[in-house]
């Protein structure tokens, strides 16, 4: 049995599809304890090493503001910016692994 080719159009149009889809707004808001996790990730994915493995060579205040809390790109720009600022204030390029 092969597949038969119909004149009925499909189930759903593109036209609805396209109404249906839409931007979510950001709903999700960030606390200065998920920035901070966030940087020991980083750092352990770079290092293997926790922050807590590190001297406090950065104050991570310095890095979180208000923005961060609604703003995504802001939380994850200050994430990247404490990151790389711990690596480099311990003796560590930040971007040893990424090939140009």
């Amino acid at each position: 049995m092969g597949l038969k080719a119909s004149a009925d159009p499909p189930p759903f149009s593109l036209d609805k599809l396209v109404t249906m889809c839409y931007i979510i707004p950001m709903s999700k808001t960030y606390d200065f304890y998920s920035f901070k996790r966030q940087v020991n990730y980083a750092v352990n994915r770079k290092l293997g090493l926790s922050v807590d493995d590190l001297p406090d060579t950065i104050v991570f205040d310095d890095y979180w503001h208000n923005d961060c809390k609604t703003h995504e790109d802001d939380f994850w720009n200050a994430v990247e910016s404490a990151t790389d600022d711990l690596l480099w204030a311990n003796g560590f390029e930040p971007n040893l692994n990424h090939s140009r």
